[in-house]
C-alpha cells in the first residue's frame, strides 16, 4: 500500500512539474514578456510597460471605467502607436495644426492640446488624458 501510495505521489508531482508554466516562459514572437507586462511597440521598436512608457487616457464615456488606453510615441513625434483595451495596436501619422500636433488614421484621431490628450473616434470623444501637474522642483 505503501509502495502504491509512493508511486502515485511520484506520477503526480512529475505530471504537475511537466504542464505547469514556468514564469516569464510566454515570450511572444518579439521576445516580450507577456506575463511581466511587457508588450511589442513597433513605434518604439522595443518591448515596454505601456504603463510605465505611454500616456495614459481614460474613458470619456464612462468614469466608473476601469481600463485605460495608452499612447506610445515615436522618438522623433512622427508616429503614435495607440493601444485601445480591444483589438490591435494602431500606429497614427502626424500632420502639424496651429493648434498642435494631431496623428490620424482612418476615423480615429488623437489631439495634443495645451490642456491635454483627446482621443476621437469620428466625432465622438472616446478617450482623454490632462497635462502632469508641474514639478516645483
Amino acid at each position: 500500500m505503501k509502495k502504491l501510495f509512493l508511486l502515485t505521489s511520484v506520477f503526480m508531482l512529475t505530471a504537475c512539474g511537466a504542464t505547469a508554466p514556468r514564469t516569464g516562459a510566454d515570450r511572444d514572437a518579439q521576445g516580450c514578456i507577456a506575463s511581466a507586462g511587457y508588450t511589442w511597440s513597433s513605434v518604439a521598436g522595443d518591448c515596454l510597460r505601456l504603463w510605465e512608457a505611454g500616456v495614459r487616457l481614460q474613458n470619456a464615456q464612462d468614469e466608473k471605467a476601469t481600463v485605460s488606453a495608452f499612447v506610445i510615441i515615436s522618438a522623433d513625434g512622427s508616429l503614435t502607436e495607440l493601444f485601445l483595451p480591444q483589438g490591435e495596436p494602431v500606429v497614427l501619422n502626424r500632420t502639424v495644426t496651429p493648434d498642435g500636433p494631431i496623428w490620424k488614421k482612418a476615423d480615429l484621431r488623437l489631439e495634443r492640446m495645451p490642456d491635454g490628450w483627446f482621443l476621437y473616434q469620428g466625432d465622438l470623444l472616446i478617450y482623454q488624458a490632462g497635462n502632469p501637474p508641474v514639478s516645483s522642483r
